[in-house]
């Protein structure tokens, strides 16, 4: 096929300046090869784990530098990216297929839940540099914080203890300790107090309701 003509191969001065640099890793080659090395564990070993394997899974992790607390609860279809960036304290439950996109740290505070399909982005580009440098960005969830189904939480973003992020919420800033945010971006929803009681309403449980037909009852 003919090539077009008049086309100039070497460029103007204000089109070099604007030619896009090259993009280097900014790993280490030691870095990539545990990554690669993490990523064949992931696939033969931690998948097909069972759900039950619980401790397997946290012994994982904890062989490739993470810190894992006591009773966490990991199940097999979550994705982990750069384990030893995790910092995940006792009681933490990360439920199916999240994301944990450890490019910078996350700690995740005692007895919070990250729910299915959330994803915890550690990690962006800086769309301003030519280079599009990866900046490394850490997540720090804090105590008895819910993530809710599809959350997401951008990097650089600290989750007061006992936050609750509802379902399909997109988190890009501070939260305040004991509260509710929804919506995309995620905005002030309620207190906790408030959202628990709508949460209660939508699943009570049967044995308070059956406590409380007796007491009309009586």
């Amino acid at each position: 096929m003919d090539q077009p003509e008049h086309i100039n191969t070497q460029g103007t001065g204000s089109d070099t300046a604007s030619v896009e640099p090259p993009r280097r890793s900014p790993w280490s080659k030691k870095a990539l090869l545990i990554r690669i090395i993490w990523g064949v564990c992931e696939t033969l070993l931690w998948r097909p784990s069972p759900v039950w394997a619980w401790g397997f899974r946290a012994s994982l992790l904890r062989l490739f530098g993470a810190k894992i607390g006591r009773g966490v609860r990991i199940h097999p279809s979550v994705k982990v990216i750069i384990p030893w960036h995790l910092h995940i304290r006792d009681g933490v439950r990360v439920h199916e297929r999240a994301i944990l996109y450890a490019l910078g740290e996350i700690d995740i505070g005692e007895d919070s839940v990250v729910g299915p399909l959330a994803h915890l982005c550690a990690g962006t580009h800086d769309f301003t540099d030519p280079a599009f440098t990866l900046l490394c960005q850490p997540i720090i969830i804090g105590k008895r914080c819910v993530l809710g189904a599809g959350c997401f939480v951008a990097p650089n973003i600290t989750l007061a203890d006992d936050t609750i992020l509802m379902p399909r919420s997109a988190m890009y800033a501070q939260s305040e300790p004991g509260t509710c945010y929804q919506g995309n971006p995620a905005k002030l929803f309620a207190p906790v107090p408030a959202a628990l009681s709508i949460t209660n309403e939508v699943a009570p449980d049967p044995e308070s309701n059956s406590e409380s037909k007796r007491g009309v009852q009586g």
